[in-house]
């Protein structure tokens, strides 16, 4: 596979590739990004628009396509791309159980070859809990972690409900996670389930 675009174009691709992945992974180190096609380019054609999945930010190698125009016609090329680059990483050191909040201590820093994620790396652990088990060697990745809710599952919350100007409150149990502003459903003993909106920590407005 050979290339058989001008250097201007390839530079240009080269470009785009790299701001597409480090806009992805802020913190990635690129030493390396190849573009090849076994296409032919007519002559006078240049680059014009390039079509690249999100989905291909999660692996090192793969195809996109892109337009190359004469400004009356135009062609559309297929081509290989593969990157060759570092990315930060945090390794947890303990077994750390589901809905723990988590802190820096639990984690070491590393540096890893990007292949392939299924998920972006998490680097910022302040304010997040893990959503699942995590396993010591586990790296932190994005759907294995959230943001602590107000309110968790199983809690025991105020409600307040409104009727006029006569306020009640009473005690019900979450039945949903909820962050403020959020909707969840909570019930009372002997009562049917009702909606709620969270307004503060362990606070709900019935609706």
């Amino acid at each position: 596979m050979i290339n058989l675009y001008s250097f201007m174009d390839e530079d240009r691709l080269q470009n785009y590739l790299y701001k597409k992945f480090v806009t992805y992974y802020p913190s990635m180190n690129v030493e390396n990004i190849s573009v090849k096609t076994n296409s032919i380019i007519p002559n006078g054609y240049k680059l014009d628009r390039v079509f690249f999945q999100k989905n291909s930010l999660k692996r090192d190698n793969g195809s996109f396509s892109a337009i190359f125009s004469d400004g009356n016609h135009e062609k559309r090329v297929y081509l290989k791309y593969h990157i060759k680059a570092t990315v930060p990483v945090l390794v947890a050191v303990e077994d750390i159980p589901s809905h723990t909040p988590l802190n820096s201590s639990m984690f070491s820093l590393s540096s890893i070859k990007f292949t392939n994620f299924y998920d972006k790396p998490v680097l910022h652990v302040e304010g997040k809990e893990s959503k699942v088990y995590i396993p010591r060697g586990k790296i932190l990745i994005s759907r294995i972690v959230r943001k602590i809710p107000a309110i968790h599952r199983g809690d025991s919350v105020q409600a307040l409900a409104r009727d006029g100007g006569v306020e009640v409150s009473f005690v019900v149990k979450a039945l949903q996670d909820g962050g403020v502003g959020e909707d969840i459903r909570v019930k009372r003993d002997g009562y049917k389930v009702l909606k709620a909106k969270v307004i503060s920590n362990n606070r709900v407005l019935i609706k």
